[in-house]
């Protein structure tokens, strides 16, 4: 459905022009109740306001109605075999072909402005959950909303679509919640992990998953990037999962999250560079991480800054 709406969008005038400049010829030269068949043109004119909105609704049922306006002015006669007043049909037909295309648009409009207010409180629910993960620990401030967006411009960069990007940034906003029940001592510890601390520690992939998962479907492509974020090229990380067994959103975030993690300040060490991080992740490729994702990410670091 989203393919069909962006090629209708994006060849809207041609599309438009060439089915109602068909209507009007099959109207005037094979039609043989001319104003029955102008209800032809309710096809265009609805699909035009249903999928694209008032204003290009509107403006397809005007053209519709100039069309057949301009074969009538042309040719007088063309309507007169067909109902005993000819202009005053034209003429309501033409009003209640544009009142319709505006209703049908606007209501449209209505669903796509509810849908946006939608995604907004949504986005911003995603924002403050995300401030709510990162203050469990004074060292990470912020580190959630870094990844997401250093996520999606990697997946961007790699010729994901939109959809997957987002997804991918939303899941850098949530990837850590399941810190949210990893006792605290652990979190904030200010030296190394003993091991089993460190399994405990691990857990927060599945905790994450499993905390995210009654949301259902709006968070369905979500939960595997969460769940497997951890996870090693060469299958030496959280569950073993190695290659393209892990799910290529987990792969995009484990670079973005790593990355971040390098440059941060923690108890036990400083943080490195943004350029030292970023060879230490090149230097991790077809070990660590994905070499896709790795080149896309070296791309991006390019116009950043301090990396360059």
């Amino acid at each position: 459905m989203e393919r069909v709406k962006r090629v209708l969008f994006d060849n809207f005038e041609i599309v438009l022009v060439a089915v109602l400049t068909m209507g009007a010829a099959y109207t005037v030269l094979i039609a043989s109740n001319k104003l029955a068949f102008l209800n032809f043109f309710y096809i265009p004119v609805l699909l035009a306001a249903y999928f694209l909105g008032r204003r290009r609704g509107v403006l397809a049922g005007v053209v519709a109605v100039l069309l057949i306006g301009l074969y009538a002015v042309i040719s007088p006669d063309l309507f007169s075999g067909s109902v005993a007043i000819p202009g005053l049909n034209i003429f309501l037909w033409g009003a209640f072909l544009i009142v319709t295309a505006y209703v049908v648009g606007t209501l449209y409009d209505l669903k796509t402005q509810s849908a946006r207010d939608l995604q907004q409180a949504y986005e911003g629910i995603l924002e403050i959950v995300a401030k709510f993960i990162d203050a469990v620990d004074d060292y990470t401030q912020d580190h959630s909303v870094r990844v997401s967006v250093l996520g999606k411009k990697i997946a961007l960069s790699m010729g994901m679509s939109e959809a997957d990007a987002e997804d991918i940034r939303v899941a850098g906003l949530l990837h850590d919640i399941g810190k949210l029940d990893i006792n605290l001592g652990v979190l904030t510890k200010a030296s190394a992990l003993t091991p089993e601390e460190w399994n405990h520690m691990k857990t927060h992939t599945t905790k994450g998953s499993s905390m995210l998962e009654p949301m259902g479907g709006m968070l369905k492509e979500v939960l595997p990037i969460v769940r497997f974020h951890h996870e090693y090229y060469d299958g030496s990380g959280y569950h073993g999962v190695a290659a393209e067994d892990i799910p290529l959103g987990a792969r995009v975030l484990a670079v973005a999250d790593s990355y971040d993690a390098m440059i941060t300040d923690r108890p036990y060490r400083k943080g490195r560079t943004p350029r030292e991080a970023k060879v230490e992740i090149e230097e991790r490729v077809g070990l660590q991480f994905d070499p896709e994702v790795v080149a896309a990410f070296t791309l991006v670091m390019r116009d950043e800054v301090q990396v360059a």
